[in-house]
């Protein structure tokens, strides 16, 4: 059903949303070696902490290379395996319901608000932490029943690979405190000691993840935080019962504030529900159980709604959050048809019936958005159009295809919205891909003036200066860009080499592009470069090679392929 389901999503290509960060131009998951392997465990995303999601880019890489469709295709079967996970924990948390089991696993499988993160690549990290997550709670379920100590020291493992997939897991112990108290009650003191290996874990990653995203704490106020955490919480609410309009980014203009609208609507909505469910606690918990689960694993999102540069942009809500926490909602609907299936078996089937079909054909509407870049932006756009990232984005996919009137059209309105660096940057490379050179240098420097440490900028006015033949000046812009952004010290030291290389200083140029392979051993353009440096030096077998680096890693570089004919 999955598969049907997100059948458009599966010949998807990859998205220019973090696809090309996470896969496509991260030589970290280009192959399983050593130096790979100590990079993925010892490297943020760069604010997450993901080794386990890296290594299954790594093995889908080893399968197929950069073809997305062994990607998206892994994406649906974590999905699908999550689903059957689902049908177990409500099967014990439902006392062995099997019809609240089998429904619960249905809506969750083809609930469109699920979309984003089956059919997004760069959502590899939530289907997989939430696979080990899932199976660390039905496996701990199955210990609470058994005491067998085999089964805890299982859960305890799964746990750890679902931190290692994606730090949001972290609050699985106070679930499972919640389950003993739903299940029974009352905490007995005994049961809270085999919580303590999970919390010492959470703690653990808890640290790690607050080291990746100190820019992001640092830039919210607790009130602010609250405020936001409201909106979105009754943002998601609203869209498992209704979703439609649902989109990569959910932009938010209005002022943070309890007085403004519908932040004081979706805090009315989130205290009334959660008084509702303290008001049934005497003849239920599943309703209490259901929302505070549904809260305290959505939590570990709250501080994500700034993005950008001094977190200018922000952005109340993402599909994919809600991936983890809608379970407890859908079990809690799941358990209650369960029960009305008793007197009311056909209308409630029936039912049943319509909304599983109804959200299917949803998510399969929703998977055509997520099967490219233009697409999905697109959509974004046509639902809020002030959503300064989506035309900056969408610019940069237009740039890419040769559009550039389409691009400059989104740039210019990204800046309209909010004028951001990095789109100063875009906009600049646009005109000097044009030959604008004398506008370029201005939107560069106009870059500079918002984010003094805006890299595109400091790289993009070397390459302006390098054309211009402008030797100090470009090698100022690099070795800036080098200063300003470790992650893409790579590609700088390349550009820095290539500028050497220009000026007849090959040895200089030689260095350059071996500081580049030290970041990066698969770097084929620097080796290519590297030959082509040794050749002008007529260091034949060095040449020799580096040219034959160049082909082990682009065996698609015919210019090395060439210049080593050449040599033999």
């Amino acid at each position: 059903m999955v598969l049907i389901t997100f059948w458009p999503s599966l010949f998807g290509e990859f998205v220019f949303w973090d696809d090309d960060l996470l896969v496509f131009d991260n030589p970290v998951v280009w192959a399983i070696s050593p130096w790979t392997i100590w990079k993925i465990f010892t490297m943020y995303d760069p604010e997450l902490y993901i080794p386990f999601t890296f290594f299954s880019y790594q093995i889908n890489y080893a399968i197929s290379g950069v073809d997305p469709f062994v990607y998206h295709l892994t994406n649906a079967l974590l999905h699908s395996i999550n689903a059957l996970l689902v049908i177990g924990i409500s099967y014990y948390l439902s006392g062995k319901n099997k019809v609240a089991a089998i429904a619960a696993g249905l809506l969750f499988a083809v609930h469109p608000l699920h979309t984003e993160a089956v059919s997004w690549i760069s959502a590899r990290k939530d289907v997989l932490s939430t696979m080990f997550f899932l199976l660390s709670y039905y496996v701990f379920l199955r210990y609470r029943e058994s005491e067998n100590r085999r089964t805890y020291i299982f859960s305890i493992l799964f746990f750890l690979f679902a931190l290692f997939s994606k730090v949001v897991v972290v609050t699985l112990p106070v679930i499972l405190l919640i389950t003993d108290w739903y299940k029974e009650g009352r905490i007995k003191l005994s049961r809270i000691k085999d919580l303590i290996p999970f919390v010492a874990l959470s703690f653990i990653f808890g640290i790690i993840a607050i080291v990746g995203k100190p820019g992001q704490i640092g830039t919210s106020s607790p009130l602010e935080g609250v405020l936001m955490a409201i909106k979105s919480s009754a943002f998601y609410l609203g869209k498992l019962i209704l979703p439609t309009r649902l989109a990569v980014i959910y932009p938010y203009d209005l002022a943070i504030s309890i007085s403004t609208p519908d932040i004081l609507v979706s805090a009315v909505v989130v205290v009334l529900l959660f008084a509702l469910s303290v008001l049934l606690i005497k003849k239920t918990r599943l309703p209490l159980f259901a929302l505070l689960f549904f809260l305290i694993t959505l939590a570990p999102t709250f501080i994500n709604y700034r993005k950008g540069f001094g977190a200018a942009d922000i952005y109340f809500a993402s599909d994919r959050y809600a991936y983890i926490p809608s379970i407890g909602l859908i079990i809690l609907f799941a358990i209650l048809c369960s029960v009305l299936v008793n007197k009311y078996k056909q209308v409630v089937i029936g039912l049943l019936s319509v909304i599983i079909a109804l959200f299917a054909y949803l998510s399969f509407q929703q998977s055509k958005v997520w099967a490219g870049s233009e697409s999905l932006f697109t959509h974004a756009l046509s639902l809020y159009p002030s959503a300064q990232a989506a035309h900056n984005n969408l610019g940069t996919v237009y740039y890419r295809n040769g559009a550039l009137d389409k691009a400059e059209h989104h740039y210019s309105e990204a800046i309209e919205i909010r004028p951001l660096a990095s789109t100063y940057s875009n906009l600049a490379t646009l005109y000097r891909r044009k030959n604008d050179l004398n506008k370029s240098l201005t939107l560069y420097q106009k870059a500079l003036e918002v984010n003094p440490s805006e890299y595109d900028a400091f790289f993009g006015m070397g390459i302006l200066f390098a054309q211009a033949g402008e030797f100090e000046r470009a090698e100022f812009a690099y070795k800036q860009a080098i200063e300003v952004d470790a992650d893409n010290k790579a590609k700088t030291y390349l550009n820095l080499g290539g500028l050497y290389a220009q000026f007849n200083r090959y040895e200089d140029a030689i260095d350059q592009y071996q500081l580049a392979i030290n970041i990066n051993p698969f770097y084929a353009n620097a080796y290519y470069n590297m030959g082509s440096a040794y050749q002008k030096l007529n260091r034949k077998n060095e040449a020799i090679a580096a040219f034959n680096n160049a082909l082990r890693y682009n065996p698609d570089l015919e210019p090395a392929r060439n210049k080593l004919k050449g040599l033999l």
